[in-house]
């Protein structure tokens, strides 16, 4: 996977819970797990971290994401409850619900955002498999095809980085133009690997992604000394959403007050696009007094009439390049390229939470069960070695991928009636799911086969909704429905 940022580490996850046990690479460039969701941190400053990038998770409408709920659980998200507020171009403030950002169920990450990322990784772990291998503050530059099929990653020197079966992007950054802008490239490394590799499929994913439009992004980091933070902290918001004729005025999209640990605070100013200069010490005094002048009515008089703020610590600058997404974003149905071994997940991809965390979580939760029903086809295409593999039927049990494998067993009584779909005495099943595996023996019932160990039961009554219980003094339910077979691709192949 190119990019440890939400949707890298959340399809990692998926796959895992799915029952994925193969290894799982994660290369990134920044420092360390995050993307745009990551916290800013520093060596000297223990007590200094900003999330300068998306300050929360937001959830529309729609039943949410898979793994929101084990993130919730497992304490690595808590509800965001802070106070918001729109700017309006007169200078009043207004309700934040015109934000997409600031609507429906909102969540930050326990100690920052970064740990979004952190809980995702921690639910990628799973007993007797290897855990998730991230390399950080690695940019790969260079891909090749390998003749035997598959990727080999490479850096701007040539040196091979690793090796995979399947390469997966979650950002654009090695198939978008603004990549060549920006670091000086001469060609997008994906797209130069793709030529002769007669993969339409590809090819029309690399078309569409090409012809996507996206936004850079200069963000501004204050950090406010004790006696000044107090007013900053006294502000009637925590983030503060610009509406559009605002944020033409002023040149700001969004601003975020973060308290720290040991009184100061951290302001974060996302500038609009292209609206700053590209030397740093420009850009950050025109923000500065962009912040200084939106702000003035609560913060009082700017000191002696300048655009600088009063108790600023530190200034640093965030440039962001050509990482925000603009719709119409890459169609669900380019997601996958199973010729080549190449798909997309992040929040690039077109539908539900498009540009948002929201929309990297939806992606990557859509493409692990498109992955995991392509791996299984493979299996059972594999040959006689992998016959006992290729038996397994998947099925989604309460989100989690399971794996059913039926085995007749030995022939002991013919004359039970329990012989319904090919099923005969001494038949078991195995049953793939979470870190259980179950082997229940078929019952003596007649009809459609049904298994049971006691404790647990499954039964094929609708084999596209089968019975999955668990006795723990009550019975507990799990919904579960069968996972469709992967499509054929277009070239038939």
């Amino acid at each position: 996977m190119i990019g440890a940022g939400v949707a890298g580490c959340a399809l990692a996850a998926g796959l895992r819970r799915g029952g994925w046990g193969g290894p799982i690479d994660l290369w990134e460039a920044g420092r360390g797990p995050g993307g745009r969701a990551a916290t800013r941190r520093s060596r000297q400053d223990a007590a200094w971290q900003l999330d300068h990038g998306a300050p929360l998770l937001n959830l529309l409408e729609g039943p949410e994401p898979e793994l929101v709920a084990p993130l919730r659980s497992g304490g690595w998200i808590v509800p965001w409850r802070e106070p918001a507020a729109e700017l309006q171009t007169n200078g009043t403030l207004g309700p934040a619900e015109a934000d997409p950002l600031l609507r429906g169920v909102l969540y930050r990450g326990l100690q920052g955002m970064d740990d979004l990322c952190r809980g995702l990784l921690a639910l990628a772990q799973a007993q007797g498999v290897p855990s998730p291998m991230g390399h950080y503050g690695t940019l790969v530059r260079h891909l090749e095809v390998r003749p035997e099929g598959g990727w080999q990653l490479a850096d701007a020197n040539g040196a091979v980085l690793g090796e995979a079966d399947w390469l997966v992007l979650s950002g654009t950054l090695l198939a978008h133009p603004r990549a060549m802008e920006r670091f000086g490239w001469s060609e997008l490394p994906l797209q130069r690997a793709a030529e002769g590799l007669g993969d339409g499929a590809l090819e029309a994913a690399l078309a569409a992604l090409a012809s996507m439009e996206m936004e850079t992004r200069t963000n501004l980091m204050l950090t406010i000394e004790p006696a000044a933070a107090a007013r900053w902290l006294a502000l009637p918001f925590r983030l503060l959403s610009f509406d559009s004729q605002a944020q033409r005025r002023w040149g700001l999209r969004r601003l975020s007050i973060q308290p720290l640990a040991d009184g100061r605070c951290g302001v974060v100013a996302h500038g609009v696009p292209d609206a700053t200069t590209a030397n740093d010490a420009l850009a950050m005094e025109a923000l500065e007094g962009a912040v200084a002048g939106a702000l003035e009515p609560w913060l009082g008089q700017r000191p002696s009439g300048g655009d600088a703020l009063a108790g600023v610590a530190q200034r640093q600058l965030m440039r962001w390049g050509a990482a925000f997404p603009v719709t119409p974003g890459l169609p669900p149905a380019a997601m996958v390229c199973p010729a080549s071994r190449v798909a997309f997940c992040g929040d690039f991809i077109d539908g539900q939470g498009f540009g948002r965390i929201e929309g990297a979580l939806r992606s990557a939760q859509a493409l692990a069960g498109r992955l995991l029903a392509l791996l299984l086809l493979c299996l059972a295409l594999a040959g006689p070695a992998m016959a006992a593999a290729a038996e397994a039927v998947p099925y989604r049990c309460d989100g989690d991928l399971l794996l059913a494998t039926s085995d007749n067993g030995a022939v002991d009584a013919p004359g039970i009636p329990n012989s319904a779909a090919g099923t005969v005495p001494g038949a078991t099943v195995l049953l793939e799911w979470r870190d259980l595996r179950l082997q229940l023996p078929r019952t003596n019932n007649a009809g459609p086969p049904s298994y049971t160990d006691g404790l647990w039961w499954w039964s094929l009554e609708d084999p596209q909704q089968p019975r999955f219980l668990h006795r723990r003094g009550a019975i507990e339910q799990f919904s579960c429905q069968a996972v469709p077979a992967a499509a054929t691709p277009a070239d038939g192949r």
